[in-house]
């Protein structure tokens, strides 16, 4: 073999070589796991970062890389007389006429635009306190349940849910435990992405309803423009940053990718992708997927 015939055998080598090693850095970002995050002491900085903050890391991180943009959404409009009719004939179990209602104001500031409205119908209370919110409080009062089958929750809550029009689409998310009893969480879905900010509160007094709160949203769609979201391990650091450490040891159980903002009074505006990470303590923290910033 002559000497530029070497040399071109070298070269094609170390070209494959580099597209295998490049191909393997970036096989590595997609997996999720610590060894994602980069060099050997930035690992090590956020497994300080972890332990500092008491918090163990039993799950793997998601994949990052993607590109994506915000989510464009509406308040959920809806016919008041529709809902209160509903809701009597599932809670009262029966198609008897529909009991006389009555409201009451609560203005906040003076403000028209930020009155609290309470409408009561039989012995049921619903709280409309921005477009697209319902507080419903029954006359079960909920109580602690020393022994909660979670499974046979959800079926008594999916049930009632079933038999409401204006709680469809509602995915069931995870249970809390409260001293006013189980609280089931569910939340809307847009284009297989979690949408945090539309969701349901439901409290359960042993296998029937005890109230809710409903935030629900109408999704118009993505805006135009899409940008890369940093990556799970570099969300994890800027959570860590601004947690505070608790006395006790506690470990994140989900990091997942979707939709949340805070609930504004508004036609319409944008809604960031955010990092959800939730603790086993019950604690839920969002992490926006663009700036990095904790949400509130």
């Amino acid at each position: 073999m002559d000497l530029s015939k070497a040399k071109t055998v070298l070269i094609v080598t170390f070209l494959f070589l580099n597209i295998f090693l490049v191909s393997q850095i970036l096989l590595d970002e997609g997996r999720g796991s610590l060894a994602s995050f980069g060099r050997n002491e930035e690992i090590s900085r956020l497994e300080t970062a972890l332990q500092e903050a008491g918090i163990s890391l039993d799950i793997t991180l998601p994949r990052g890389g993607l590109r994506i943009a915000h989510l464009i959404v509406e308040p959920w409009r809806f016919q008041l007389e529709d809902i209160i009719y509903e809701l009597w004939s599932v809670l009262e179990k029966d198609e008897t006429e529909l009991p006389p209602i009555y409201e009451e104001y609560d203005s906040v500031n003076e403000d028209e635009n930020l009155r609290i409205v309470t409408y009561l119908f039989g012995e049921y209370t619903l709280v409309e306190r921005k477009e697209g919110s319902l507080n419903l409080k029954t006359k079960e009062e909920g109580s602690l349940l020393q022994n909660i089958n979670t499974e046979d929750l959800q079926n008594s809550a999916q049930k009632f849910l079933n038999e409401l029009s204006f709680m469809d689409n509602l995915i069931y998310d995870y249970t809390q435990v409260s001293q006013k009893g189980p609280i089931l969480n569910y939340r809307q879905e847009y284009e297989d992405f979690p949408l945090y900010a539309g969701y349901l509160q439901l409290y359960m007094h042993e296998s029937n309803p005890a109230g809710f709160y409903l935030y629900r949203l109408d999704p118009i769609g993505f805006a135009e423009q899409k940008r890369e979201i940093i990556p799970p391990s570099t969300a994890l650091v800027r959570f860590l940053e601004a947690y505070s450490k608790s006395s006790y040891k506690t470990s994140i159980i989900e990091f997942t990718l979707g939709y949340y903002s805070q609930e504004y009074d508004a036609e319409r505006w944008e809604i960031p992708p955010v990092w959800r990470i939730r603790l086993n303590n019950g604690e839920v923290y969002y992490v926006n997927a663009f700036t990095g910033n904790l949400e509130r």
